[in-house]
C-alpha cells in the first residue's frame, strides 16, 4: 500500500513528453516584452494575450475588472549640501516627498537598539527595503529611510498591509518616504559622515490610489467531482519581469494547455488565476479572490498551487519547497520523481500570494527552481524574507529580461507542476499529510511549554494534539489501502481537517481577515508564552499576558478537538 502523496497518474509521463520549449519561451517573449505595472497598458495587453490564448485551449474564462489600492514609484534622489545628485529608487508605498532636508544617521542593519538616535533624521540603512524594516523605522520616529544595496537596485514594497486596507489597518500605511541607491553611493555618504554631521535633501514622487486593476480566472471542469485545484501566479511586474513573472505565466498556460487536452480523464476541476496588484498592491488581486470567493474557496478547493519565477538562468537547485505541512510529503514527492533531486518541505513564509489559509486551503510552491546555495547580501535578505535564498541577482530589476531565461529550466519547472496538478486533479485520495501537520503543533506546543516553565500550563492544548497525532496514526493504513467506495468520505474529511488545522497555524485567528505581511510563526497566539519568562509574575503586564494566553489556549484546544472529532468519526467502520 502506498501513501497518498505517493500517488502517480498514467498520464504524467505522456503529458510530460509533450511540454513545448516552443510554446513556453513564445508566451515568455510575448508577455516579457511589455512593461507591467499594477493597471498600466503593458499589463492588460498581456492580460488581453493571456484571456486569448486559455480561450483558444478551450477553457471558460472569466475577467473582471477591480479596483484596488495600488502604489507605482516614479522618482527618487538625494542632493547632497555640495549640490550634487544621487539618483535612487522609491519603492511602492513610500509616501512622496518634494524636499525633505535633514540630518543623516547610519543605523547599520536597523537593529532596534540603533533606531532611537534617527528620531528626527533621515536613517541610512544598509540592505534592501521591506516591510517590518519599514515599519520600525517609522515607529522610531525617523522623516526618512536611505536604504544602501550592493551592485543593483531592486524595487520592493513597504507596506505591511496584505491586500486592500481596512479601516482597522489604514493607520499602517507609511508616512515615511523611503529610498533605495547603490551601495558605492552609500559609502559616499559614510566617508562623508566620518568626516562630520552631514545634512541631505530626499526626493520621493510615489503615486498611491484606487485604481482599477485586471483579474483573470480560466476553468476546466472535473469529469466526477466539483472540487477544484487552484493554480495561480501573477501579471504585473517590475520592468519587463521575463522571469518575476513572464515565465510563470508561461508555465501555467503550458499546463492549461496539456491538461485541457485530456480534460475528460480530469477527476477535479482546476481555476488558473492570473493576478494583478501583486508588486503594487501587496498581493491585492489574491486578497480580493480570497475576500469575494470565500465560500466556495472553503467548500470546494482541494490545494493552492502558486507559480513563481520559473526558468531562471542558473536555477537547477530544487533543495527547498514552500509548503503548508499537510502538503509537504506531497511536494517533496513529485520533486523527487520530476528533477530526480531529494527536497525538503518548508514552512510558508508570509508571502507569494498565499493569500487562502483563512479559507483553510492547503498550499504548495512560491518559487521552485532557485540558484545553488550562494552567499550574497540578496541572498542572505531573501533567506530572511521569504525562507528563500536562490533568487539571481535580476529579480525585481530592470535587468529581469528574456536572456535571463533558460529554456531547459523552464521545460523542467513547468513538468513539476504538470504532475503536481495531475495528482491533485486525479488522485483517488487527496495527497494530504495531516499526519506531518499534528506532528508540527505537538512540536511547537512542547517548545513553548519549555520556554513559558510553570509560568503556564500547556497540558491541555498538549494532550489535545497528541490525541490527534494518535488518531491520524491509526487512520494512516485506511487513507493507504482505501478502495474507490470509500475515498469520497476520506476526501470529505480529509478537507474539513484542512479547514482547521490550516488557520490553526498559519493565521492570527481571524479567518476572514488578512494578517499582516509580516512573518507569523505556528500557534501565533500562543507565542506570548515566550515572553513570560521575562516579565514580573506580580505585575499587570504578566497578568495580562496570562489571560489572553488562556484564551489563545482555548482556541488551540477547540480546533484540535474539533479535528479530532472529525478524524474520530473517519475511523468508524
Amino acid at each position: 500500500m502506498t501513501a497518498p502523496w505517493e500517488y502517480r497518474d498514467p498520464l504524467e509521463s505522456k503529458l510530460a513528453a509533450e511540454v513545448s520549449s516552443a510554446r513556453l519561451m513564445a508566451h515568455v517573449r510575448t508577455i516579457g516584452a511589455l512593461e507591467r505595472e499594477s493597471g498600466s497598458p503593458g499589463e492588460a495587453q498581456a492580460f488581453d494575450y493571456i484571456e486569448r490564448t486559455l480561450a483558444s485551449y478551450g477553457l471558460a474564462v472569466d475577467r473582471q475588472e477591480i479596483e484596488a489600492y495600488i502604489s507605482l514609484p516614479q522618482e527618487a534622489r538625494l542632493t547632497l549640501p555640495d549640490g550634487s545628485v544621487i539618483e535612487g529608487l522609491t519603492h511602492s508605498f513610500s509616501t512622496s516627498v518634494e524636499a525633505l532636508d535633514a540630518e543623516v544617521v547610519d543605523v547599520g542593519d536597523a537593529r532596534p537598539e540603533n533606531l532611537t538616535r534617527a528620531a528626527g533624521k533621515i536613517a541610512l540603512v544598509r540592505g534592501l527595503a521591506s516591510p517590518g524594516r519599514a515599519w520600525a523605522l517609522q515607529q522610531a520616529g525617523v522623516l526618512g529611510h536611505v536604504h544602501v544595496l550592493m551592485d543593483h537596485l531592486h524595487n520592493m514594497i513597504v507596506t505591511t498591509i496584505w491586500g486592500t486596507p481596512a479601516p482597522e489597518t489604514a493607520w499602517r500605511i507609511p508616512q515615511t518616504p523611503c529610498l533605495s541607491i547603490l551601495g558605492s553611493d552609500g559609502e559616499r555618504l559614510r566617508a562623508l559622515l566620518a568626516r562630520g554631521p552631514l545634512r541631505l535633501r530626499m526626493t520621493t514622487r510615489v503615486r498611491t490610489g484606487w485604481m482599477p486593476i485586471p483579474h483573470l480566472v480560466g476553468e476546466l471542469a472535473g469529469s466526477r467531482e466539483d472540487r477544484f485545484l487552484l493554480l495561480s501566479g501573477h501579471v504585473d511586474s517590475w520592468h519587463y519581469g521575463a522571469m518575476d513573472n513572464g515565465t510563470a505565466n508561461a508555465t501555467m498556460l503550458e499546463v492549461a494547455r496539456l491538461l485541457a487536452s485530456r480534460r475528460d480523464a480530469l477527476r477535479r476541476g482546476i481555476r488558473v488565476a492570473f493576478w494583478s496588484g501583486h508588486s503594487h498592491g501587496r498581493y491585492a488581486g489574491s486578497a480580493w479572490y480570497a475576500d469575494h470567493a470565500w465560500r466556495e474557496l472553503h467548500q470546494r478547493c482541494v490545494v493552492h498551487l502558486n507559480v513563481d519565477s520559473t526558468g531562471a538562468r542558473g536555477a537547477t537547485d530544487y533543495s527547498v519547497l514552500h509548503t503548508t505541512e499537510d502538503t509537504a510529503a506531497f511536494a517533496e514527492s513529485v520533486v523527487a520523481d520530476v528533477t530526480g533531486q531529494r527536497a525538503r518541505g518548508r514552512r510558508f513564509s508570509r508571502a507569494g500570494d498565499q493569500s487562502f489559509w483563512g479559507a483553510g486551503v492547503p498550499s504548495a510552491f512560491m518559487s521552485l527552481s532557485g540558484l545553488p546555495k550562494q552567499d550574497t547580501e540578496l541572498s542572505r535578505a531573501m533567506e530572511r524574507l521569504v525562507g528563500s535564498a536562490g533568487f539571481p541577482w535580476w529579480w525585481h530589476t530592470k535587468d529581469d529580461t528574456v536572456d535571463k531565461i533558460d529554456d531547459e529550466v523552464l521545460v523542467l519547472d513547468t513538468k513539476v507542476y504538470l504532475a503536481s496538478a495531475l495528482r491533485w486533479l486525479n488522485a483517488p485520495v487527496l495527497p494530504l499529510d495531516h499526519g506531518r501537520a499534528a506532528r508540527s503543533v505537538v512540536a511547537e506546543l512542547e517548545a513553548l511549554q519549555a520556554t513559558a516553565g510553570a509560568r503556564f500550563d500547556l497540558t491541555p492544548a498538549l494532550e489535545a494534539a497528541r490525541g490527534l497525532v494518535e488518531r491520524l496514526e491509526r487512520l494512516a493504513p485506511a487513507l493507504a489501502g482505501a478502495p474507490p467506495s470509500g475515498a469520497e468520505a476520506l476526501n470529505r474529511g480529509l478537507m474539513r481537517l484542512s479547514r482547521v488545522l490550516v488557520p490553526l497555524t498559519y493565521t492570527s485567528g481571524d479567518r476572514f481577515t488578512h494578517d499582516l505581511a509580516l512573518p507569523i510563526p505556528p500557534l501565533a497566539g500562543l507565542q506570548r508564552a515566550r515572553e513570560l519568562a521575562g516579565i514580573e509574575p506580580s505585575t499587570d503586564a504578566f497578568k495580562f499576558a496570562r489571560a489572553a494566553l488562556v484564551r489563545e489556549r482555548n482556541r488551540a484546544v477547540h480546533a484540535l478537538d474539533s479535528a479530532a472529532s472529525m478524524v474520530d468519526e473517519l475511523l468508524q467502520p
